[in-house]
């Protein structure tokens, strides 16, 4: 019996004078983040986009021929995007070339001209422009009403404008910076096209050939020669 008593004694004495337990740290904040969805989420995404762009130097250097016609596509979609003109541009051309015939006369100035830029002049007014960027172009069309209409001819879907006449309402096509059908438009606009409808067929149209001719050169260097004034008497 004492034994026993002297076995537990020991047992405690031992158990007592152990060393506590060390206490779990907790984790850091650094730790705390790196376990969150986002940033396991996002790290994924970045090492799947690290190996697809090590899988596109691998096969450029495989078929440099067709990675480099990849490079000049995309340059070239970049630079049509960056060239696009925008609506300001329309605007801008369309008041030098409204101020440019105001300063000719209506003899004198192309009647296909004028009645263009007259009819886009209107369509502004009455708010019917619509500009739409399709990133490598641009388009310029008409719409029937203005934006701020509240018509029931406006709100009425089986009234509205259908996409099959979408194309007899464009207006103009803005490519690489120039507005092409408003810059064929306004060629020639200095020139009344009336003023000749009246004569022959072949005298409608002048070449280059037709101004450069050897009589049309012999007139040009008389011109430079001194007058000779004949004198007193003298026929």
């Amino acid at each position: 019996m004492a034994g026993r008593c002297v076995r537990v004694l020991w047992r405690r004495s031992c158990s007592g004078s152990a060393a506590p337990a060390v206490e779990e740290k907790k984790p850091g904040r650094w730790e705390r983040i790196k376990s969150w969805k986002v940033v396991f989420w996002t790290r994924s995404l970045l090492r799947d986009y690290g190996e697809a762009c090590k899988d596109i130097v691998v096969g450029a250097k495989e078929r440099p021929g067709k990675a480099a016609l990849y490079l000049s596509l995309l340059a070239g979609v970049g630079v049509c995007s960056a060239k696009a003109p925008s609506e300001d541009s329309f605007q801008s051309h369309l008041l030098e070339a409204s101020a440019s015939l105001l300063l000719l006369s209506p003899w004198t100035r192309s009647g296909k001209s004028d009645q263009h830029v007259q009819r886009l002049i209107d369509l502004r007014n009455g708010g019917r422009l619509r500009h739409i960027n399709l990133l490598l172009f641009s388009l310029v069309y008409e719409v029937p009403y203005d934006q701020e209409c509240d018509l029931y001819m406006t709100q009425c879907p089986h009234l509205k404008p259908r996409w099959s006449d979408f194309p007899h309402r464009v207006l103009d096509i803005g490519f690489f910076g120039h507005w092409w059908l408003f810059q064929n438009k306004m060629k020639d606009f200095d020139v009344n096209e009336e003023e000749f409808a009246n004569l022959p067929a072949h005298m409608r149209t002048i070449s280059f050939n037709d101004l450069h001719t050897q009589e049309n050169e012999k007139l040009y260097e008389i011109k430079f020669q001194p007058v000779v004034m004949a004198e007193d008497g003298e026929k």
